[in-house]
């Protein structure tokens, strides 16, 4: 904004220059940012606070009520706005104004004055933001129309919308004026506070309110909230016209709600699906892909249900496999619909030159079991360099393939003086997210990467610990500490530097304990087993077998992988048929296969036969940690089915269930 001018008289000008709406000349993505989110997100500062700030501040307007020509310049107002934002207690002070005015009726007309000299005249955005309040309680022709002007300007729309709350008539249809013509926070704070009563605001919501480039998954789930979406899907016929507006629907909101049961949702599902013939962009894949996984997910829910309520399941079998079978045709449809190759090329489109989310993007990657090159990504990374979506493409989902490539890219894009930040001495808790926290979550998971799946980047071990980050430090010298026999003679002469410089006591011993010559200290086993199942997952239906322990850890190497586990983490267990001390022998290994200790002999007997026997058997760790002696576990058998129970005449009787989902293909 212009000095000369006031803020007013700037958007007034700009909106000549640039016309339409929404306003062209403010950043979506930033405008109204901070207030939107104070509001709506923050918990803010404590009530007695607010009231005391709105108490000062009808104090400080008190005095400036006959000062119009000094009141944009009044020190005392000026240095108070500065100090405490207007959105900290702006709803405080609208009470307090409006009880004024209740009993001084003789003040409204300065007020009023005082108002559109903040609003019109002020080059202060809190100046601004305080007249707007004052102007709410003034519902005349002049005032709707300033509050038009600045209301669709997304700093100013949440004040707009709050301050015309108890005078202004036909408020929701105002409301509904400023959502159709704001973009970013400031239509967010409209949605917030629109009641969508008629079809047309309805309707609105749902094919128009919904979308945001970048609020996509709020935006949609505060229009579903908003509506009666039993009676729009059952009104509504889906056409070649509207296909992708309910497309966007399905890739962004959160539909699963108590507006809807599933059974609704199927009848929805389905009454989509049966047009995927006008399906052709990206958007109408994500639609489809998203109804697969979300189809799955329902069929996964009631199959879990029923598999641990066989009395339930009995007495209504018949709902439930006819739920159960409208799962399968509907999956299948999808599965036949999208084994095209077209859809492969609208992929590659879409990567080149992104427009949805990235998380619709991995999800459709996955799906698809698409691994584009690396470099083919650089318009999606672009938007966020670091975002969490595409980092749990590129290292939860597919290490194996991308992991080298993000090691040059995070090389290319980390500013290196990240590497020479004051060094802290513990790992942060629940850290805001920053563009610093995103960097510390990429190069963490970057170590997690190269401990699992036994990767080794010399060149970022040197980087990590020297790292302001101490959970990168600590993983990053666990890795080396796996890897020693692979280190070159620069690794010792940084790791000595390091040590001067940690402030960290556990971890200064750990780096002490790298140094140590191998004849130094007790040789002890480091190894990974061939893990034959792929990582585990609790089910409701799985038996827990016995309490037992980890014998052996003493004789293994577990500083490189105790930090990574806790208690509750599920661990393999793998048959060591071929051992020459125990023919029974049960490795505990992580799930990433690395060897912690053995099933104790004595209790080993039974379970080597279970697992001969193609029976699933995992462990659960109980302690708190490896390292430890006789580390506490529970052995557990995997179960998905019911076994044959005693019926009241005493023979055994087995439920057959009907047929499983088809396995969900991770993407979170």
């Amino acid at each position: 904004m212009e000095n000369k001018q006031s803020i007013f008289e700037t958007i007034s000008r700009l909106r000549e220059e640039q016309p339409g709406l929404p306003y062209r000349f403010q950043d979506e993505r930033t405008a109204g940012q901070k207030d939107v989110l104070y509001v709506l997100a923050s918990e803010g500062i404590p009530f007695w606070r607010k009231e005391d700030l709105a108490k000062e501040c009808c104090g400080i307007l008190k005095d400036l009520v006959n000062k119009d020509d000094t009141v944009l310049t009044d020190p005392v107002l000026r240095h108070f706005l500065e100090q405490y934002p207007i959105c900290s207690y702006f709803i405080e002070l609208r009470e307090r104004v409006r009880i004024t005015l209740e009993a001084e009726s003789a003040a409204r007309e300065r007020l009023y004055h005082l108002g559109m000299r903040l609003a019109r005249s002020g080059s202060n955005p809190e100046q601004v933001k305080l007249g707007i309040i004052l102007l709410g309680f003034f519902p005349y022709d002049t005032t709707k129309q300033i509050m038009r002007t600045l209301g669709y300007h997304s700093d100013y729309t949440l004040y707009v919308l709050e301050s015309i709350q108890y005078v202004f008539p036909l408020q929701n249809n105002f409301i509904f004026e400023l959502a159709k013509h704001t973009v970013g926070y400031g239509k967010l704070a409209a949605l917030f506070l629109l009641k969508p009563v008629t079809w047309e605001q309805q309707h609105w919501l749902l094919h128009e309110g919904i979308k945001s480039d970048f609020l996509a998954n709020i935006y949609a789930n505060l229009c579903i909230q908003k509506t009666d979406m039993r009676a729009y899907f059952k009104k509504t016929e889906i056409t070649a016209a509207n296909f992708t507006d309910f497309a966007y629907l399905i890739c962004y909101a959160d539909y699963n709600n108590d507006s809807l049961t599933i059974d609704a949702q199927l009848d929805f599902l389905y009454k989509f699906i049966d047009k995927r013939d006008y399906a052709s962009s990206f958007i109408d894949l994500g639609a489809l892909v998203s109804v697969w996984y979300q189809t799955v997910e329902y069929w996964q829910q009631d199959y879990d249900f029923i598999s641990q309520n066989e009395t339930r399941y009995r007495r209504t079998k018949t709902m439930w496999d006819t739920r159960i079978a409208r799962y399968e045709k509907l999956v299948h449809k999808v599965e036949s619909f999208l084994h095209q190759p077209k859809w492969r090329h609208i992929v590659y489109q879409e990567i080149s030159a992104p427009q949805e989310s990235d998380n619709l993007i991995m999800k459709v990657l996955v799906y698809l079991n698409m691994h584009p090159d690396f470099s083919a990504f650089m318009e999606v990374l672009s938007r966020q360099p670091l975002g969490f979506n595409m980092l749990d493409f590129f290292l939860k989902i597919n290490p194996e393939l991308y992991f080298d490539d993000v090691c040059e890219y995070l090389e290319a894009i980390l500013n290196p003086d990240l590497f020479t930040l004051p060094l802290e001495t513990e790992e942060p808790v629940n850290p805001s997210v920053t563009d610093l926290m995103r960097a510390d979550e990429w190069v963490l998971r970057l170590f997690e990467v190269m401990s699992e799946k036994r990767k080794y980047n010399e060149a970022w071990c040197i980087r990590g610990i020297h790292y302001r980050h101490a959970g990168v430090r600590k993983r990053a010298a666990q890795v080396l500490q796996l890897h020693k026999k692979k280190w070159s003679g620069q690794v010792e002469r940084e790791l000595r530097i390091a040590l001067q410089k940690e402030p960290n006591i556990k971890l200064k011993r750990q780096i002490e304990r790298l140094l140590l010559p191998e004849d130094g200290k007790d040789q002890k086993e480091s190894r990974y087993l061939k893990v034959k199942h792929p990582p585990l997952s609790y089910a409701h239906t799985d038996k827990e077998l016995l309490h037992t322990y980890i014998a052996g850890t003493q004789f293994h190497e577990l500083g490189g992988v105790a930090d990574f586990l806790k208690a509750g983490d599920l661990l393999q267990l793998v048959r060591e048929a071929d051992n020459a001390y125990d023919p029974n022998a049960i490795a505990v290994a992580t799930q990433a296969g690395y060897m912690l200790g053995y099933v104790p002999r004595s209790e080993n007997p039974v379970l080597a036969k279970l697992i001969d026997a193609e029976e699933r058997l995992y462990a659960v760790l109980e302690s708190p940690t490896v390292e430890m002696e006789r580390p506490k576990i529970t052995i557990v058998l995997k179960r998905t089915f019911f076994q044959a129970q005693p019926n009241g005449q005493g023979q055994g009787q087995g439920v057959i269930l009907p047929f499983p989902p088809p396995k969900k293909k991770k993407y979170e």
